[in-house]
């Protein structure tokens, strides 16, 4: 799927990913998403925990050559959403589900994001929001984890339409990025 819209939520992995060069065949679409929300101020919210996801020991010199510049440059380009009690108690909720395949509670990290790129399509009334990441299930089944694949979230809870926070986050739009051929 590819993005369509000017406003976008982007899950921590797309940044992190594209920060180390590690993005893959995305690379490409990421620096232009990433280009048009400096240049054309394209919407993009991203949850304040990506700063807990930078630790400095684990900082590699390359696009950013200090992990001040790195920083610099997300704060330039995104609205942080920082998780209120509200957004957390939703993420709790989330984690509570009963998923499928396997049976174990959605991350914490993609709870949160999850609950507050709700928050921003619901409370900041953006009802085409698009949440952007990249499925880390294929890294994490190499690692030998089962973790869910949070683009195919729906196929992953057991009766969503019977918790209104299951239903929410299935009907989210979530993609990987990529944007319309030209």
């Amino acid at each position: 799927m590819q993005t369509n819209t000017d406003k976008v939520f982007l899950h921590t992995s797309v940044l992190l990913r594209h920060a180390s060069g590690e993005s893959g065949e995305a690379e490409q679409q990421i620096e232009t998403i990433l280009a048009k929300a400096v240049v054309t101020k394209r919407r993009v919210w991203i949850s304040s925990i990506l700063f807990a996801e930078l630790r400095p020991s684990m900082f590699i010199p390359g696009r950013f050559a200090t992990l001040i510049e790195l920083t610099r440059y997300f704060r330039s380009l995104a609205t942080f959403v920082t998780p209120d009690p509200n957004i957390m108690l939703r993420a709790a909720r989330l984690r509570d589900i009963k998923w499928q395949r396997p049976q174990k509670p959605m991350s914490l990290g993609d709870a949160i994001q999850i609950a507050s790129a709700l928050w921003v399509k619901e409370a900041l009334g953006v009802p085409d929001l698009e949440f952007l990441l990249i499925d880390e299930r294929r890294t994490d089944e190499a690692r030998g984890g089962l973790c869910h694949s949070t683009v195919r979230l729906q196929d992953y809870a057991d009766n969503p339409t019977a918790n209104s926070d299951a239903k929410a986050a299935a009907r989210l739009k979530r993609v990987q990025p990529a944007l319309p051929a030209q």
